[in-house]
């Protein structure tokens, strides 16, 4: 009797065990299976980090190739940057040189285009310090100025301006540096930076001291005023004085005009 309530009691036990092992063990596969893959997963990945590892070396290897190659570019550019710089600058130098042989030949031997008053002595002289603007002579072509030329009763500083006309005034709209003649007679000067004109444009000279060029009357169109010009400045014609006297001076402006 009492075996058989305990029989009765263990065989709910013995399903329930039975139960659980049915139901565990394809838990356990499955895990495993889970595993296998991750493992595998892991495998994988850790085979592309490698495969990546190799890649950026050979990058890098590769980077450092062409940093190398254009290093090289870069040194034999500027090797060839300075030597084409430093013939650059012979040929300019050569070619300034010649420029200036040349000018200096057209200015001593009175070949270039001359645009002013004659260049001889005048009965009136020795006014104090004025600008001079010669409307009689304006420039017949378009060209390059290189020079102005006098005559200087005595040695004196002058600077020369271009006026160009816009509608009834002058505008200046170029000034040399002084230039001065150091003896009395017939004087060249070459201007340091030659300066283009156009047909029409008006030239002024501008004096410190005494105007050391002497004039005639009636014979030009000079007028002058005291104070000097500026560049940019606009010149009214009709309020310059001089105009009844028409004055004309022995300076003018030299060059190559078309």
């Amino acid at each position: 009797m009492k075996s058989a309530v305990i029989a009765r009691r263990i065989s709910p036990l013995i399903v329930t065990l039975s139960l659980t092992a049915c139901l565990t063990q394809p838990n356990v596969k499955a895990l495993r299976d889970e595993n296998n893959q991750l493992q595998r997963q892991l495998d994988q990945a850790s085979d592309e980090i490698t495969d990546m590892r190799v890649r950026e070396e050979q990058l890098r290897a590769e980077l450092e190739e062409r940093n190398r190659v254009i290093d090289v570019l870069s040194t034999e550019k500027s090797s060839r940057a300075q030597e084409s710089s430093q013939l650059r600058g012979l040929v300019r130098d050569f070619v300034q040189s010649q420029i200036d042989s040349y000018r200096d030949f057209l200015l001593q031997s009175d070949l270039l285009d001359y645009v002013g008053g004659e260049l001889v002595s005048r009965a009136h002289r020795g006014e104090e310090s004025r600008t001079l603007v010669d409307l009689a002579n304006p420039i017949p072509r378009s060209g390059t100025l290189t020079g102005v030329a006098g005559y200087f009763e005595s040695p004196g500083q002058l600077v020369v301006k271009v006026l160009r006309p816009v509608d009834d005034s002058l505008v200046v709209v170029w000034e040399s540096l002084p230039v001065e003649a150091e003896q009395s007679g017939v004087v060249r000067l070459s201007f340091p930076v030659s300066v283009g004109v156009d047909e029409g444009d008006i030239i002024a000279y501008q004096f410190d001291g005494v105007v050391p060029v002497s004039f005639d009357r009636g014979t030009g169109d000079t007028r002058f005023q005291r104070e000097g010009l500026t560049l940019g400045s606009l010149v009214e014609p009709e309020e310059l004085a001089g105009a009844e006297e028409r004055r004309a001076y022995s300076i003018g402006v030299l060059g190559l005009l078309n």
